[in-house]
């Protein structure tokens, strides 16, 4: 695959997580793992990167169209022209896609939760939804490998959720339920103005644990069956409890930075997931 060929498509660059997740994939197999996550990227940036909701929302439009169009016609998008082919032959309907496409609209209308539970079942129907066709695409469709790969969607996001929570922030969004914020003595506005404290620092650890138990969680769910293709999700979720770690060491001072591994750690994660499948 060409540096040209990836720039063109808007692939994971080299120094990303996705691009050394897939290092060990076959040629095929990772450029339509590549190309699914640059359509999640694209899409699921619309929201924040479009100030004006109702152009957001004819974007979003526009990609629906798009995915219908990959049912028995020629999208005409790069992305998925290159896609359609291997969805096709994975067996992956316009509507897995069609799925994760309304949870991104759902977030033109709401930048609240009142409860976990609503941010879970969030999380599942996008970053879940997505990780899911990434199974398909890899080969893998029976129901336990879906629910490992949908467990570790939900898992991976709850920890860019607590990385991000400042960027998020500054965006005007919350992912941090009413009734936790209530718990921990934090408001909202406190965040949305990135004002540290103790309660907001216990408010992240928090969610830190959290996710790091749903880390767990879905790696106990694995087949053992899955071969090569399970690498791509045992090295994602190597990278994010080292990025547990590096919060957990900054004690949860994410208001004000990003967070990330550097290229060498990721390099490494994907490494060692050789030896874990």
């Amino acid at each position: 695959m060409s540096p040209e060929f990836q720039s063109d498509l808007g692939l994971a660059p080299r120094g990303t997580a996705w691009y050394y997740a897939t290092l060990h994939q076959p040629i095929a197999r990772r450029r339509n793992l590549l190309l699914l996550q640059a359509w999640w990227c694209a899409v699921r940036r619309i929201p924040y990167t479009v100030s004006e909701p109702s152009v957001a929302a004819a974007k979003l439009a526009w990609w629906e169209a798009q995915v219908r169009l990959c049912q028995d016609k020629r999208p005409d998008h790069p992305l998925l022209l290159q896609l359609q082919p291997t969805l096709h032959e994975a067996g992956v309907a316009p509507n897995a896609l069609l799925l994760a496409l309304t949870n991104v609209s759902a977030n033109l209308q709401q930048n609240r939760w009142l409860d976990w539970i609503a941010i879970e079942n969030h999380l599942d129907s996008g970053p879940g939804q997505v990780a899911r066709v990434c199974c398909q695409l890899a080969g893998q469709s029976a129901p336990s490998a879906l629910a490992w790969s949908g467990a570790l969607g939900v898992a991976l996001a709850q920890v860019a959720m607590v990385r991000d929570v400042g960027r998020d922030a500054r965006r005007g969004v919350v992912f941090i339920p009413v009734d936790e914020l209530a718990a921990h003595g934090v408001k909202a506005r406190q965040l949305l103005a990135g004002e540290d404290s103790r309660e907001v620092r216990a408010l992240l650890e928090h969610a830190a644990m959290r996710a790091r138990t749903a880390l767990v969680k879905a790696d106990a769910l694995r087949p053992p069956n899955m071969g090569q293709a399970a690498l791509p999700g045992i090295a994602l979720s190597r990278m994010a409890r080292a990025l547990l770690r590096e919060m957990e060491r900054d004690r949860y001072a994410l208001l004000d930075q990003r967070m990330s591994l550097p290229p060498v750690r990721m390099l490494w994660a994907a490494w060692r997931a050789k030896w874990e499948r």
